[in-house]
């Protein structure tokens, strides 16, 4: 019972944290949350698939013109202009443009505008479920609309952190490890940015970490079938899934279980096929791909022999440093980073863990450490993709929340011995947490920091007293009647408390870990 009161407060704590995420990312701050948006809208405007040439609404393209857009879309044509040059504008501007975005007539709301919705071409999983939560607030405005669905994002979103927890159980069988896990996972900063904006990336990581949690604990084959077809018709990074499951059930058959194993992969994959394999057969018909992305389309009369051979002019140690970069820490579309050398001391906590590793044999980590080995595959594959099709040799770190659980999982394995080590890595997150969020994401999108020359972010310096008095006021702009200043103000609170209790009870769970040698 104390357990699943401390694991209630753990989710209470992160809901928080998601809460307070949400309200304070300025709209579309989100990675490809305009895009996301509306292609939510068209589901719900009756549409149960969408076109992928289908457009954005009249609506939506005004407000580009009109808020602050990420620091990624600084190419947008004007009237548009950057969260750095907004707060540039006279206060006059600024008054007027945010009075014509709430005056936006609701008709706007049934014409095109001139972008694409691009995120059509994702599987529909997640617009199904969020398109009713439009339904109910069809009179809200374009702000108060985003709110909602961000919101129930980060209540879908926050699923993961009990199935974290049974991660954690599952594999160390030790509940104060696990709690520490889910602590953990409710900490990190990037994790948050994730979850709380509108897109399909709850719904992916709370289906995967549901999945890595069935094969863990070695549930029904049918459930895992179900959750890995549902998985693939919210992302296409479950296509990574299917090989970590056919490699756990081939090893379930070496290790003398072969005709249970075989019974297994049919249910299994049988189940999956039925509920996921049209919109792959689709994807194939229509594009040539499996997955249906651009990048794959753009790139599907290449051979295989010819993508192995231009893939090795990739420095991959770059590539690598990218990946992990934007995992631990990238402030949402508008690329804010924190100081190289902060992360360079998480790459020491990563490299402390894999000598943890090396050192001993930890039985029941391999269903944790086989899906995280896959999707590593994929973001090496998804590397390939974004070097050919557009000559950048990276790929998003923030896909990784996809695995939490098994990544935790694996990390505190490796550095379960070694407790003050552990303990350290929690202290260090909460700090990189506080520090981004206070010296980096409030006064950047308030307009106290902005952009470099080189985009890096100029640090806190001497500014007008006033200025910070509006910090609220600033981050509740282009909201909607749901956000207002004190709104923002109860959230910052109810985070600040939340992230010192998750800290706290990390740091508890450890000490009460008394784990055995390998």
């Amino acid at each position: 019972m104390r357990t699943r009161r401390i694991l209630a407060l753990i989710w209470l704590c992160f809901v928080a944290r998601l809460a307070f995420y949400a309200a304070m990312l300025p709209l579309w701050e989100g990675y490809d949350e305009w895009a996301h948006f509306a292609v939510v809208r068209r589901v719900a405007g009756g549409e149960i698939l969408v076109s992928r040439e289908a457009r954005i609404q009249q609506d939506v393209q005004a407000s580009l013109d009109l808020a602050p857009v990420p620091y990624e879309l600084r190419r947008l044509p004007p009237p548009a202009v950057i969260q750095d040059d907004f707060w540039r504008l006279p206060e006059s501007e600024r008054a007027r443009r945010a009075a014509a975005f709430a005056a936006m007539p609701e008709s706007w709301r049934a014409a095109d505008g001139r972008l694409a919705a691009y995120e059509a071409l994702q599987p529909p999983l997640y617009y199904w479920i969020a398109a009713p939560a439009l339904k109910l607030a069809p009179a809200a405005s374009l702000g108060a609309q985003v709110m909602l669905l961000r919101w129930l994002s980060c209540l879908i979103g926050s699923a993961a952190i009990p199935l974290v927890f049974l991660i954690g159980r599952a594999i160390f069988a030790d509940d104060s490890m696990a709690l520490a896990c889910a602590a953990v996972a409710a900490i990190m900063p990037g994790f948050a940015i994730d979850l709380a904006r509108v897109g399909n990336e709850c719904v992916g990581v709370v289906l995967f970490s549901a999945l890595i949690w069935l094969v863990a604990d070695r549930r029904a084959a049918a459930a895992v079938g179900c959750v890995l077809g549902l998985g693939l018709l919210a992302k296409a990074y479950f296509l990574t899934a299917v090989p970590a499951m056919a490699v756990l059930l081939m090893w379930d058959g070496w290790r003398g279980a072969a005709r249970p194993a075989a019974r297994r992969a049919l249910t299994i994959f049988g189940i999956a096929g039925a509920i996921a394999g049209w919109w792959y057969v689709r994807n194939l018909v229509a594009t040539g791909t499996l997955s249906g992305l651009s990048e794959a389309v753009m790139l599907r009369g290449m051979g295989a022999g010819a993508m192995i051979a231009r893939a090795a002019h990739i420095n991959w140690l770059k590539a690598i440093d990218g990946i992990l970069l934007s995992h631990i820490y990238f402030g949402g579309w508008s690329s804010l980073t924190a100081r190289s050398w902060m992360y360079h001391v998480f790459y020491l906590m990563i490299a402390a863990a894999a000598v943890g590793l090396a050192r001993g044999r930890r039985t029941g980590l391999e269903p944790a450490a086989t899906f995280y080995a896959f999707f590593w595959i994929g973001q090496m594959y998804n590397v390939v993709l974004l070097y050919l099709s557009k000559g950048v040799a990276v790929s998003m770190g923030w896909y990784l929340y996809a695995v939490i659980g098994a990544e935790i999982a694996v990390c505190a394995a490796g550095l379960r011995l070694w407790r003050r080590v552990l303990a350290a890595g929690v202290v260090l997150l909460g700090l990189l947490d506080f520090y981004t969020v206070h010296a980096l994401a409030m006064p950047y999108y308030a307009g106290i920091v902005a952009h470099k020359a080189n985009g890096g972010i100029a640090g806190l310096h001497r500014a007008d007293p006033r200025v910070f008095a509006q910090v609220f006021s600033r981050l509740a702009m282009f909201k909607g009647s749901l956000v207002s200043p004190p709104v923002v103000a109860v959230s910052w609170a109810g985070y600040f408390v939340a992230t010192v209790l998750l800290i706290t009870i990390a740091l508890r769970r450890i000490a009460r870990n008394h784990p055995k040698p390998w």
